[in-house]
This record gives C-alpha cells, structure tokens and sequence, in this order.
C-alpha cells in the first residue's frame, strides 16, 4: 500500500482482487472520501471476496486485466497483490494500468519469486505430481521470478520512477489445520486446483505436503518464509 502512495480520498483500483484483503487495506487508507473498487475475473474468487468484504463500502467487478472497463484517468492508483505473474500478458496489464491512473498517479504489484521461496509452492508441487496436466498453469505462478524482469515490464508499460524491492515475509499458523484451510477453501490457484482433485489425491497431496513440512504435530504452530516482490511506478 505504501508503494501506491495511497492516501485519503483517493480512488483506488485493486486489480485480481482474490479474496478482496488488498482491496480493505486500501478502503482503510482512503477514508469515507475516497473509493476503492476491486475487480477479478474468476466469479469464485470475487464470491469469496464478497463474503470477506459484507457491509464494507467497497465496489466489486468483473473484469480482465488486460482491458479494464474504465476510462482513462480515473484512479489515483492502482494495485495489484499477487495477480500479476498469472496474466496472460503482464507487459499488456500493466499497459491498462498506467492507461486508467491520472497523472502522477501510483501502481504497486506484488508477485512470488521461487519455489523455494514460495508460501504455497509445496502444495503446488505435490499436485502437479499428482495431476501433471496442470502443473502448467500452477508454474505461472513463478513467471516473474526476479526483480530485473519485474522492473523491465514496469518501465516497458511507461511508468516512470519504477522502483522493486524484495520483501522477506515470515507468515505464522497456529497449526499444519490452519495453513492448509485456505487451501481447502479454494482461496488460491493451488487451492482452486486442489479441491478439483478426486478425493484420494486430496489425501495424498495434503499428506506429502505434511511430510515437506517436516511432519509438524497436531496443533503445533507453524512459520513459513516467503519472498515477495513489491514493484512500483509513477505515471
């Protein structure tokens, strides 16, 4: 958020919405002034973004990243928290970005880097052995794994003042349940990818990803690092 340079009362676009957590960090930041909208193209991720988001005054759509339903200028920024490495066309995206900010407006993405160092890479992986016609669309998530490639597509799109950081995040659980229960809700693309499985290789996925974590105990609180990305750039 900070990235954005977002502030109060301004008018806020949250591109791949998901679960729409990006989208309420924004409408805190805004105030009752401002506005934030947040869009997705998949009606299961909008649906839980729904739910998250009752009663909170922020707009919801449906929309493709690569033509975005506004006019030009109409936000003071854009963002987008761990959408962008599975477009199409990122360089495209971002492309309607910059078109929809107004002058001196701000975007800020976030991707995932590595498998290595990746919050659900492992779960990813252990489908893909299970399922292997859809380890690639799972692999996507990987597509922009270093901050040279981030900063070239920010700069080819025609932001200005582009600028990428890695941010090292450590994510805590209060147990192996926990971390696995968004997976089972389907909050992300390896979870949309899981709970399409046959039940038995549900099983199996969650059990090798037990095992990768090291077999914790039933109840035992759980951290994961990851690495995250966070580029950004003025119009």
């Amino acid at each position: 958020m900070k990235a954005a340079q977002i502030a109060p009362a301004h008018r806020v676009l949250d591109v791949a919405t998901g679960t729409g957590a990006a989208a309420q960090a924004a409408a805190i930041m805004v105030g009752p002034s401002g506005s934030v909208t947040g869009g997705d193209i998949s009606p299961a991720m909008l649906e839980s973004a729904r739910r998250n988001l009752k009663n909170q005054p922020i707009t919801l759509a449906t929309f493709d990243a690569h033509a975005l339903p506004y006019e030009d200028c109409r936000f003071d920024a854009v963002i987008c928290q761990l959408g962008l490495m599975f477009f199409s066309d990122p360089l495209g995206a971002l492309s309607e970005f910059r078109r929809v900010l107004r002058p001196n407006g701000w975007t800020a993405v976030s991707v995932t880097t590595t498998p290595e160092r990746s919050l659900f890479a492992r779960i990813g992986a252990a489908i893909a052995r299970c399922a292997p016609e859809k380890a690639e669309k799972l692999n996507r998530l990987f597509s922009i794994p270093d901050a040279t490639c981030l900063h070239s597509l920010l700069h080819r799109a025609g932001f200005q003042e582009v600028y990428v950081q890695l941010e090292t995040r450590r994510i805590k659980f209060s147990s192996f349940d926990d971390y696995f229960s968004g997976i089972t809700k389907g909050a992300t693309l390896s979870g949309q990818e899981y709970v399409q499985l046959p039940p038995d290789m549900q099983v199996t996925v969650r059990e090798e990803v037990w095992r990768g974590l090291a077999s914790p105990s039933v109840g035992e609180p759980l951290t994961i690092e990851m690495d995250v990305l966070i580029g950004s750039g003025g119009r």
